[in-house]
Parts: structure tokens; sequence; C-alpha cells
């Protein structure tokens, strides 16, 4: 796995008990090694939010593009090779992904709309270094007219606060 990687791990957790497939955390991204195929790579800034279950032993992403579905990464308590094992310390990967999606947020903000929905808004670094605006809810799924003004003015507030044109 390491080979195949460009960047220093800076957290990574077994996504089987053989260790086949693994998820690892760098500094341009996630990189996800299933054993089968090649990696699938993830800039940071795609990252909406990441949490993980203890209970279940997943980590569950959220994409900045709706239309993606949530990546679940099963992690085994621990992984065997032979008549070794070794338990999974998750700890260095979820210090890591919290960090890095942080990271990748600019500016953000938050608000009640009008019609009591909480928004946000985010400005965030693209892996090729551009910023752009992200909101949520996006204004195309918000129908009220009062609550679309509010939603504007909130992407306009945090894109304003970065230096970006507004809207």
């Amino acid at each position: 796995m390491r080979e195949q990687l460009h960047d220093p791990v800076l957290g990574a957790v077994p996504l089987d008990e053989d260790g086949s497939a693994w998820a690892a955390a760098t500094a341009e991204g996630l990189v996800v090694f299933s054993g089968r195929s090649r990696p699938e790579h993830y800039a940071w800034n795609e990252v909406e939010r990441g949490s993980w279950d203890a209970d279940e032993r997943t980590f569950t992403l959220s994409w900045t593009d709706l239309e993606c579905d949530e990546l679940v990464l099963e992690v085994p308590a621990g992984v065997r090779n032979g008549d070794t094992y070794a338990p999974t310390d998750v700890a260095p990967f979820a210090k890591a992904l919290r960090q890095r999606v942080e990271a990748a947020i600019v500016h953000s903000a938050v608000t009640t709309l009008p019609g009591g929905a909480t928004a946000t808004a985010s400005v965030r670094r693209g892996a090729d270094g551009h910023l752009y605006s992200v909101t949520r809810p996006m204004a195309s799924q918000v129908t009220d007219e009062e609550d679309s003004e509010a939603l504007q003015n909130l992407e306009n507030r945090v894109r304003e606060g970065v230096g970006l044109p507004t809207r």
C-alpha cells in the first residue's frame, strides 16, 4: 500500500481482517485500497463530513456533491496474519480525517433561515487551490423566497469573508 502512495500516511485503518484492504489518510486525500482493484482517491475538499460509529465500527463519509452516495468504511477490530493478531487503533486515522476535512474549509457560517431550518455556508479550497462555496441546503432545494434570500445572504457573507466575489 505505502509504495503506491505519493504522500506520507497520516493514519490508516484496515478494511478486512486479513489486511488486504485499507483506507489511508494522506495530506492530499483519502485513498481506499480494496485489494482487488486500483486504489480509489478522494480529495479532502470533496468530503462534507466524516463520522465514526464505535458500535458498528464504521467510518461514514458524506460528500459535498449530494448526488454521491455516502462512503462507509467497515473497520475490523483487528488484523490476523497467520498466528499473529494486531488490534486496530482507529485514533490516528480519525484524527487525520478530522484535521484534513477541517483544513479544506477556509471559512464557514451557520444561520437559521426564516422558515426555521438550519443553513450552513462554507468556502472550501479545492485540490488545485481554487476557492469555491457550498451551502446546505443547496439553493435549488430552497423554495421559500425569504429562505432563499437568507441563504444567498449567508453564502455572500462567507464569500466576502475570504475576498471572493459575491453573487
